[in-house]
């Protein structure tokens, strides 16, 4: 989801971009993550065709067979985490973003998933970003880096991976079709055993209706053949409205496929200056309730209760590229908000920017407003408590 102009232009870092007051209205009408060796939670069995990880016979794109769940629908609205929680048990899951360019370099609170899980106790996070290797393919950031991601998981840690950012060459823009995208995705899944996937969309090419129907294609097939879990990561715009209309398309042509559609995130982020000094926490507030109802339009037999399990919401904490400030007190009113309503999913952007900011340094590698480091993962991770 992009929302800003050459927002790649505006951040030194390749992260998420935001939203915008800009960004169109939308009409009111409108598994486990884990390596190859252990044992992924999957989506119900309902959810995809019968046959192992090593790959099932493919349907038609369109076709019945597989991804919808017993009632027809195409949500799984209590996914919740992933630590051995029965269906429809009312978790909030809660993982904070971990860029692939801190691994092996410095500055920062952390050098490695083992590390930011000894300091912090961290043991959920999303990995961003999987993005083409240069054709239908995709990078290999997290197979570079395979024995510190068993070593979190082996320690009690969950991964999930984003596909796509703000910058980048995306997979779906690299391939020729659906097929061809569901066989990249699925040599990801292979080579990673991660079966907890998001997929950021952002950038206007990889946003059209054609491509987004050939991703939910695609992603169909995935979760037939490797039980994926998929949620997705889109622009908000401020009150009173919620997902733009592109992201709208992302989410109703991967329904239409067939796609068991996990969480909806809102990146509640990039606002513009006319926020500058205003609490944010109201604002994402605002996006995620227009988002909702949304959503009831968008899905037939969804009701309000499972929108918001299907919702997650992704600030960027503290300082961003514009003059708006998330401040520790919008995490702490996010949070109970996250817990009133009974949010799918609470992350932020990123957990490397969570903490005090090194001599020199500013909002690209630190949240400016930190006064020890890892507050904001302190305040947010209140929402897995009873």
């Amino acid at each position: 989801m992009r929302t800003i102009a050459a927002i790649g232009a505006l951040l030194a870092f390749p992260g998420l971009a935001c939203s915008s007051s800009g960004a169109p209205s939308i009409p009111d009408s409108n598994g486990d993550a884990d390596v190859q060796q252990e044992t992924s939670t999957l989506p119900p069995a309902d959810a995809g065709a019968s046959g192992d990880d090593g790959g099932s016979t493919r349907p038609p794109p369109n076709s019945d067979a597989g991804a919808h769940p017993p009632d027809g629908g195409t949500v799984h609205a209590d996914a919740g985490t992933d630590g051995g929680l029965e269906a429809g048990t009312p978790a909030i899951d809660y993982a904070p973003y971990f860029p692939t360019w801190v691994w092996g370099a410095s500055g920062f609170a952390y050098t490695s998933l083992v590390d930011l899980q000894k300091k912090a106790g961290l043991n959920e996070v999303t990995i961003a970003f999987v993005l083409s290797n240069g054709g239908c393919n995709t990078t290999q950031d997290i197979e570079q880096n395979a024995s510190d991601v068993q070593a979190f998981i082996a320690a009690g840690g969950h991964v999930k991976a984003s596909f796509g950012g703000a910058d980048g060459t995306y997979v779906e823009s690299q391939c020729a079709s659906a097929s061809d995208l569901a066989t990249a995705i699925e040599g990801f899944v292979d080579a990673t055993g991660i079966t907890d996937l998001d997929f950021d969309i952002e950038q206007d090419p990889v946003l059209t209706d054609a491509v987004n129907k050939m991703r939910g294609q695609a992603l169909a097939m995935v979760q037939q053949s490797r039980h994926v879990r998929v949620a997705f990561t889109l622009a908000a715009n401020p009150p009173p409205g919620g997902l733009t209309s592109q992201g709208l398309s992302v989410v109703s042509n991967a329904v239409s496929a067939g796609v068991q559609v996990w969480h909806v995130n809102l990146m509640t982020m990039d606002y513009g200056d006319s926020y500058a000094g205003q609490p944010l926490a109201p604002v994402a507030e605002g996006s995620l309730t227009a988002a909702n109802a949304q959503l009831v339009q968008a899905i037939p037999g969804l009701d309000t209760a499972s929108a918001w399990r299907m919702l997650g919401v992704i600030p960027m904490i503290g300082k961003n590229d514009d003059t708006e400030v998330f401040s520790l007190q919008d995490a702490t009113d996010l949070t109970a908000f996250a817990k009133q309503n009974g949010l799918g999913l609470v992350s932020f952007w990123s957990i490397d920017r969570d903490q005090v900011c090194p001599s020199g340094a500013d909002y690209n590698s630190c949240s400016t407003v930190d006064t020890s480091n890892f507050q904001f993962d302190a305040i947010f991770r209140g929402v897995t408590a009873p």
